[in-house]
């Protein structure tokens, strides 16, 4: 049971050694930047990778203008897809399955992941969603898959270097600007293919490196979620405040 597991490796303060559980063996540990991670290998063979994690809090802060939550985020780091997807029929039975999951149980947040090329990209979604979720009352899906695509990226890539980039470029130069408005009415995750994924990541690159003005309205548009306010449409906001979206995504994308 879950339970057995938190109370196993949560009650060990100093982590001195492997701890074992009916979910595995445990043996290694670390808290840093609102993370507390429990991995079944040594963190040192990840170093690089839970460094950069503990910076993504404050990353997501400079960038988007508000303060995250203090509910910490729990972090299992699982050996072997097998293992992984072994924890999450017994515990999580109804989780769709991907290579990592953000999910809350009885208050907790939880990111889940197991080792693989991609444990870096993963585990950088994941927790995006994560500390967004424990600073904000909800998420539009759009801008909550359009900031975990974002912050995927390692810093370096997250201005020119992202996938999506160039293909965006390339549809900004013929004169694509993928609606808004369309996007903030998806509210399944069904709804929400490759295409859209994309676009959203788009006009989260929009809104931080964009005008300055259209970085401020996204602020004020999720201080406004922060204290349980109504929001509206970024869009219409955004367009309100200055002018034809349309016209400043290509400008954007065009430079």
């Amino acid at each position: 049971m879950l339970a057995a597991l938190l109370l196993a490796i949560l009650g060990q303060s100093s982590f001195p050694g492997p701890v074992v559980t009916s979910q595995g063996v445990w043996v290694d540990s670390r808290a840093i930047g609102g993370f507390t991670i429990y991995a079944q290998f040594p963190l040192d063979q990840v170093e690089e990778l839970i460094d950069g994690l503990g910076h993504l809090a404050q990353d997501i802060q400079s960038a988007l203008g508000i303060e995250l939550g203090q509910r910490p985020v729990t972090v299992l780091l699982f050996d072997s897809q097998r293992e992984y997807q072994q924890f999450l029929r017994r515990e999580f039975p109804d989780a769709p399955y991907r290579r990592a999951l953000y999910l809350e149980r009885s208050g907790r947040a939880f990111v889940l992941a197991y080792r693989s090329r991609e444990l870096a990209t993963d585990l950088r979604h994941e927790a995006t969603h994560a500390l967004l979720h424990t600073a904000l009352p909800m998420v539009p899906l759009w801008l909550d898959e359009g900031l975990a695509e974002y912050f995927e990226a390692p810093p370096g890539d997250r201005v020119f270097g992202h996938p999506y980039y160039k293909a965006v470029r390339f549809w900004a130069r013929l004169g694509y600007v993928p609606s808004l408005n369309k996007l903030e009415q998806i509210a399944r995750m069904e709804d929400m293919d490759g295409s859209a994924y994309r676009w959203s990541w788009a006009w989260v690159h929009f809104f931080i490196h964009g005008p300055v003005a259209a970085r401020q309205e996204l602020t004020d548009y999720l201080r406004t979620i922060q204290n349980y306010g109504v929001p509206g449409s970024l869009a219409q906001r955004t367009e309100a405040r200055l002018g034809s979206l349309r016209t400043l995504f290509l400008e954007h994308f065009r430079k």
